[in-house]
């Protein structure tokens, strides 16, 4: 292995280096051979196809693949050991050449904090203050969801509730065609095509009417994008909300336990007020914690903020993924997603995020908060006994040296959170 070059800037090392020839054909070899022990090669048992047939099997830049996977990582530990580097994160490796093989490795290096005096940081966090039109939005709601619906004579208007024929089309080709379609009117609703329910306000039971929309430039069709449908409906029932009268029975409808309405708003007071409490609680310790940075003096690698931005797209894409219906309609999303905007986007909260963490473990290092072994045994208890009949299983997983150290830095993280809310309010 040769250096060829080494710099350091923005508190990163970049390396570049250049592989012998015969390390490159050890790695080779060395990913021939886990090839040959996992997957069926014509004519040859497990383990003993040779390289060339493993190569002409999976493809010559697969196997260099496969062997640049652990060699490049190898590589940069030696460099790291041979240099006396401190390493903080994960090294990024590219290669730049492949013959020879030329590769070069971004490695972080530990940040520099510089804690200011969070004895002048004094705040208190914003009190909990229950209006009556957020009680009143929540009765909505719950007469909303016990709420009936009655037939009416009378054309059809906004928030009704319609059964309706409908057949539409595109240059000839079907779009919806379903008899007694049931839905409810509501405005700005872009189901089955935009000013679709606009056109239905009016009609009467038994009225029959065709009009024209124009479909939406990003409409999930493609080939319909755009273009004008061609709808005809008929009307055969109109029905409209009932809500029920806030009384006794109402209150007696949501629960057994409310003996009148007073005993429902009371029991809404409560929970919005946990709700806000908690709200408010989570707020306060992200404005304590941000006082801190903004008073502290902190230098950390660029390749972090890569790594940070990853992790909150990968979190984007989970939530995401449970939104939607199919892995097809999750990836028709992602298409649209401009990617690089997406990861733009993300980074003023990656660094910020970056910054937190490391006046965070700043601050725990100097306090010397720790966690305790009985600690972290008893948040494993704590995680284990909400898993129902899955516990020794959850509680085997969580016992492994890096669960425990995830959970034990979790636990100091908490700590030291408390503690700097605590001497922001303390007097």
């Amino acid at each position: 292995m040769k250096l060829l070059e080494t710099k350091t800037e923005e508190h990163q090392v970049h390396l570049k280096a250049e592989a012998e020839p015969s390390e490159v054909e050890q790695a080779l070899d060395k990913a021939s051979q886990h090839l040959a022990d996992t997957i069926e090669v014509p004519g040859f048992r497990k383990g003993k196809a040779p390289r060339d047939v493993i190569e002409r099997q999976v493809g010559k830049e697969a196997l260099f693949n496969e062997a640049m996977e652990s060699f490049l990582a190898q590589a940069c530990l030696a460099l790291v050991q041979e240099n006396n580097i401190p390493v903080y994160a994960r090294p990024q490796v590219n290669i730049i050449d492949k013959e020879p093989l030329v590769f070069e490795a971004i490695i972080p290096q530990p940040p520099d904090v510089t804690l200011g005096d969070f004895s002048t940081v004094k705040m208190q966090p914003e009190p909990v203050d229950i209006k009556d039109d957020e009680i009143e939005r929540v009765i909505e709601r719950l007469r909303k969801q016990v709420a009936t619906w009655e037939p009416v004579d009378r054309p059809a208007q906004m928030f009704d509730h319609l059964v309706v024929d409908v057949e539409s089309q595109v240059d000839g080709k079907p779009l919806i065609n379903e008899n007694a379609a049931s839905f409810q009117l509501m405005p700005d609703m872009s189901f089955p095509a935009p000013g679709f329910n606009d056109q239905l306000v009016d009609m009467k039971v038994g009225d029959e009417k065709e009009f024209t929309v124009t479909l939406p430039d990003d409409y999930s069709d493609k080939d319909m994008a755009g273009k004008e449908a061609n709808f005809k409906v008929k009307l055969h029932e109109v029905k409209q909300e009932k809500l029920p009268e806030l009384d006794t029975a109402f209150a007696k409808e949501l629960s057994a336990d409310f003996e009148d309405m007073a005993a429902v708003r009371a029991k809404i007071v409560e929970d919005l007020t946990s709700r806000d409490k908690e709200r408010h609680r989570v707020a306060f310790e992200d404005k304590v914690v941000d006082a801190l940075v903004g008073i502290s003096e902190i230098e950390f690698p660029p390749l972090l903020i890569d790594v940070e931005v990853d992790n909150m797209v990968r979190q984007y894409v989970t939530r995401l993924r449970r939104s939607v219906q199919s892995e097809e309609e999750l990836k028709s999303i992602l298409g649209l997603t401009n990617e690089e905007k997406l990861r733009q986007s993300y980074r003023p909260r990656a660094i910020q995020q970056i910054k937190r963490t490391l006046v965070l473990a700043k601050t725990a290092e100097q306090q010397d908060i720790k966690a305790s072994e009985e600690e972290v045994n008893e948040q494993i208890e704590s995680f284990v006994s909400r898993m129902g009949d899955r516990q020794e299983e959850r509680r085997q997983s969580l016992s492994t040296e890096e669960s425990r150290g995830g959970i034990s830095e979790w636990i100091v993280t908490r700590k030291t959170i408390n503690y700097l809310v605590e001497q922001a309010q303390a007097e």
